[in-house]
């Protein structure tokens, strides 16, 4: 697999590459493009608009803060269903064969070097613009701190059970920053927060642990249900809220040094 540049988006979208803001906010599940050689995976054009996709609303809400604060922001620009940067390579849901219940028939009997021509292309790009914005913050003598944006659905097809929260907050073994966002989030009249909801920043979150814990800097993934940011209106609420709460909680010293476990 090859990205033709003569078509396809480049895997990476860099939101203010230049910001010396020491916030990086990242979307893992950003985008939904497919290379063209690809067609669209054997799928229909109606599955690139579900969540099996990418996460609905969290590109938006991602380039609201970085826009808002003055940050800069890392986006994977290709779907999660072609190779998906938020696992690591060798998880069998990193390159699914059904997401959702709904099989993925580009991605059956794929070989190693199948594999390797996808993380080329789009994994190992993605997470190297990562390291390299965090290298760039550094530089300018602050811990940086990174947010990752994801949504996820009121409810999973394949479960069917409702998800009461409009938003969680995941980490695993630090939780100084997701601790932070959790209780001013909770603080905002009517929203219904919690801690490692729906997924658990213990067993998911890889590029968390990847770009986050490995590194000593504090780090949080924020999960917003998918309903409240499905429309340009919701993103911007969202992206108001966590633009208004972030400078308090990064003027925190707790947050202002590495920590290494």
């Amino acid at each position: 697999m090859e990205i033709d540049p003569a078509f396809d988006p480049p895997p990476v979208e860099i939101v203010n590459p230049d910001a010396t803001l020491p916030l990086l906010l990242i979307g893992d599940h950003a985008g939904r493009a497919v290379p063209r050689a690809m067609d669209n995976l054997g799928l229909g054009a109606d599955a690139f608009g579900r969540h099996i996709a990418w996460d609905i609303g969290a590109a938006g809400v991602a380039r609201g803060v970085a826009e808002r604060r003055g940050a800069s922001a890392v986006l994977a620009t290709y779907t999660r269903l072609l190779i998906d940067p938020n696992r690591p390579l060798g998880d069998p849901d990193c390159i699914p064969t059904r997401s959702d219940g709904i099989p993925i028939p580009g991605n059956q009997s794929l070989t190693p070097r199948d594999l390797e021509a996808r993380a080329a292309a789009c994994y190992w790009p993605y997470h190297g613009a990562i390291d390299l914005a965090l290298a760039r913050l550094s530089r300018n003598g602050a811990t940086p701190v990174l947010l990752s944006v994801h949504s996820f659905t009121p409810a999973l097809m394949s479960a069917g059970s409702a998800r009461p929260w409009h938003a969680g907050v995941m980490a695993s073994r630090d939780r100084r920053f997701a601790d932070a966002l959790l209780a001013a989030l909770g603080a905002q009249p009517g929203l219904v927060t919690a801690f490692n909801e729906p997924y658990s920043g213990i067993t998911h979150g890889y590029c968390l642990k990847a770009h986050g814990l490995a590194q000593g800097i504090p780090h949080a993934q924020i999960e917003i249900r998918q309903d409240l940011i499905c429309t340009p209106a919701g993103e911007a609420w969202w992206a108001d809220l966590l633009a208004r709460v972030l400078p308090a909680i990064m003027a925190d010293p707790a947050l202002q040094r590495p920590e290494h476990y």
